[in-house]
């Protein structure tokens, strides 16, 4: 299974295609509605002229009555309720395409009206389980250094679980399924531009194309003796001391910085991202000397 992983494509890849087949699924529902409005277009059109034929006949003395156009005005006179229900039948595209952009307008607004926004989203790429177990200690101590950045009233980093492993005691089957969702769900954050903090270690270093993805902190913090690359290097800190772990950190353990490339996000909105998380590991380094 080992094996298999690293012939997985990496995130990057796995984002581009998933962009694009959003976007190819977009063209194809833009041709669908454009080719039905085409054909319905073309129909009415042509019940116009043949309206108008009739219309020439009857004046032109060649019939004396037309039961088509006597038939289209007798279909014109609809109650409301079938007049109703021939606005949603024709406009049934549409109004599904309103609605469904309306749910996510509704959804969104009460989500930004309810939800705490985070001073900082920092994703948590190591399975290590002594490392998770101070999930809540690394969590206040992240926000303790990185305080109110969004001006709000609350000090809140959201520190994402999304464990990356090799090593997991499970049959096969489960094993894809537990792979396939963790894929997912850093795929999804990928292709967001919020969390620009990573703490990884070398099971995702191929998954993510660390050496592609992340910045070079050397360029950055040349004088940080704990920086390696795109690393910052946290067993060789205080930083277990901080937690309150237990035992060793293992030394592959770091903390990095994503580059700011296209995501779903607007640029603005994922360079003002990474410049928080670029301050913040500023903090963290001085925490941490």
């Amino acid at each position: 299974m080992k094996e298999n992983k690293k012939k997985e494509k990496g995130i990057l890849d796995t984002v581009r295609e998933v962009n694009e087949k959003e976007k190819q699924a977009v063209r194809d529902k833009k041709a669908k509605l454009a080719k039905e409005y085409e054909i319905e277009r073309e129909e009415y059109a042509k019940s116009i002229q043949e309206d108008k034929l009739e219309l020439l006949k009857l004046k032109s003395g060649v019939i004396t009555e037309s039961e088509k156009l006597k038939s289209n005005e007798e279909e014109k006179h609809y109650t409301k309720w079938q007049k109703f229900k021939n606005f949603i039948y024709h406009s049934k595209w549409w109004l599904g395409i309103a609605t469904f952009f309306a749910a996510v307008a509704i959804f969104l607004v009460v989500d930004t009206l309810t939800q705490t926004k985070p001073d900082l989203n920092v994703m948590l790429l190591s399975d290590d389980v002594e490392l998770y177990s101070r999930y809540d200690q690394m969590t206040q101590w992240f926000q303790n250094i990185s305080g109110d950045i969004n001006k709000d009233g609350k000090e809140f980093v959201n520190v994402m679980y999304i464990p990356v492993s090799d090593n997991k005691e499970s049959n096969e089957n489960n094993e894809i399924y537990y792979y396939d969702t963790t894929l997912t769900k850093l795929s999804a954050q990928f292709q967001l531009g919020q969390s620009m903090m990573i703490i990884g270690d070398e099971n995702c270093k191929e998954l993510i194309e660390a050496e592609e993805s992340l910045v070079n902190l050397e360029e950055l913090f040349p004088d940080c003796p704990y920086i390696d690359g795109y690393r910052l290097c946290l067993s060789e800190t205080g930083f277990a001391e901080k937690i309150g772990y237990n035992g060793e950190l293992p030394e592959d353990i770091y903390i990095g910085l994503r580059k700011v490339t296209d995501t779903l996000m607007s640029d603005k909105d994922t360079k003002e991202n990474y410049d928080k998380a670029y301050d913040v590991l500023k903090k963290v380094i001085e925490d941490l000397s």
